[in-house]
């Protein structure tokens, strides 16, 4: 009888601590944010077999190789963490709308002073020249640097700090300052784009964006707040794509004949160059002619690193280095130091294809590990404390490793300078909040 009981209480024992296995890893369902990018990996790699009848198996073979390392150095390190029956709830009693108003009214002088130093000290006349011809101008232009140049660029993107704090904490605050930080946020995203004439501040915003709605499953909230229906995300994708197609149109008319299928040409031969792919898959008319050559070249603009990915695979090194390229002319250009040869400038080379070609083949799985083994420390850490700035921390690395998948984040200036922008405005907060506490303290 003795023998049979401890045989009964070591099954029971052994189905309690499976149930209790399962039960953890439910929870910890969450994590698999990492493999997301596998969709768009997936559709970019249909969509050019479909155009261009040719499979580029090379980079979906490193894409895979890429998520599955991070996915190790991720559960490596998170495994050392105790699993939890439920994330825990975040500490909001530093969600301070007023501060968000003060970041915002600094992001709107940041933009005010950035015109300024472009309309006024420069000369770059927006309203005669127009947006894509007024970025050429200030390519092309020998400028010294003003105060309002330094003081715009640093505080550009202020916007993002709100927004992603709204996206964090959508339930905790009323309707309206959601909606008050959402419009303001969308009219500065607009202005940016405007003086810059560009699409990065967009990728930069629906990446962060992105990162804050997977943080909310860590911090035990729904992946998306109850406001945002499926019918209004598409909306906003179709907004997405449009305000993409929409600079297209705006830079076939300053620069080409205003015809969509002879800029769809001029832009599929540039980002095809020398890799013998035949772009005869736009439409030369017809009554949505001009809709489906720029969608099309939407597409091809956010996937044209497939054939570049490619390109390394088959062939390795390409003449040049990729990685560092963003940071030396964003940072040690500044002290005189000289980049090194580039391969692929101009280009949006993916991540891992860029370590490829910089580092070899064990310089991308050692990078990919160690990348998978800090966003499992942050993770980690976050549903352990909860504290907002691990947070935001976990919301850049999230957007960090989506944009992986298209470019070399540090290859973009704007996501580089919001990191700093980040940690000054957390110290600049830190500070504020010690000084109030001091002097509270003092009159008490």
């Amino acid at each position: 009888m003795t023998a049979l009981a401890g045989v009964e209480i070591s099954l029971y024992d052994q189905v309690n601590q499976t149930r209790v296995l399962f039960s953890n890893m439910a929870i910890r369902s969450n994590h698999a944010w990492f493999f997301l990018p596998v969709a768009l990996v997936t559709f970019a790699f249909a969509y050019s077999a479909v155009v261009f009848e040719s499979f580029f198996w090379g980079y979906l073979g490193l894409m895979l190789v890429w998520c599955l390392i991070f996915s190790l150095g991720f559960g490596v390190v998170i495994s050392m963490f105790p699993a939890r029956h439920a994330p825990s709830q975040a500490v909001i009693s530093e969600v301070d709308f007023k501060w968000d108003a003060l970041i915002l009214l600094l992001g709107a002088l940041a933009i005010l002073a950035l015109f300024y130093d472009r309309y006024v000290l420069r000369g770059i006349d927006y309203f005669s020249v127009g947006s894509a011809r007024a970025r050429e101008l200030l390519n092309e232009g020998e400028f010294d640097s003003s105060f309002f140049s330094v003081f715009g660029n640093f505080f550009l993107y202020c916007y993002l700090f709100p927004l992603i704090r709204s996206v964090l904490f959508w339930e905790e605050r009323g309707s309206w300052a959601n909606l008050l930080v959402v419009v303001l946020g969308a009219v500065q995203l607009g202005a940016i784009s405007y003086i810059s004439g560009g699409r990065t501040a967009i990728l930069i915003t629906l990446s962060l964006c992105a990162g804050a709605l997977v943080v909310r499953t860590m911090l035990g909230k729904p992946f998306k707040p109850a406001f945002f229906t499926v019918g209004r995300l598409f909306f906003l994708l179709v907004s997405v794509i449009a305000a993409f197609g929409f600079i297209f149109w705006l830079r076939s008319k300053t620069f080409g004949t205003g015809d969509s299928f002879a800029y769809f040409l001029n832009i599929c031969k540039h980002l095809t160059g020398g890799m013998a792919l035949s772009c005869d898959f736009g439409v030369e008319s017809g009554p949505l002619k001009d809709v489906i050559n720029y969608l099309n070249l939407v597409i091809l603009y956010g996937i044209h690193g497939t054939w570049l990915t490619e390109e390394i695979v088959q062939f390795g090194w390409q003449g040049g280095w990729i990685t560092p390229q963003g940071l030396f002319s964003l940072v040690f250009s500044r002290f005189g130091v000289e980049a090194p040869p580039s391969a692929f400038s101009g280009f949006w080379v993916p991540g891992p294809a860029a370590l490829l070609n910089d580092a070899g083949f064990f310089g991308v799985l050692g990078i990919g590990f160690g990348l998978g083994a800090v966003a499992g420390y942050l993770v980690g850490q976050l549903e352990r404390s909860s504290k907002l700035f691990v947070a935001y921390v976990l919301v850049f690395g999230v957007s960090f490793w989506f944009l992986s998948f298209l470019i070399v984040p540090t290859n973009i200036p704007g996501f580089v300078i919001s990191v700093w922008l980040g940690l000054f405005l957390a110290g600049a907060s830190l500070i504020l909040t010690l000084m109030r506490k001091f002097i509270q303290k003092r009159l008490s």
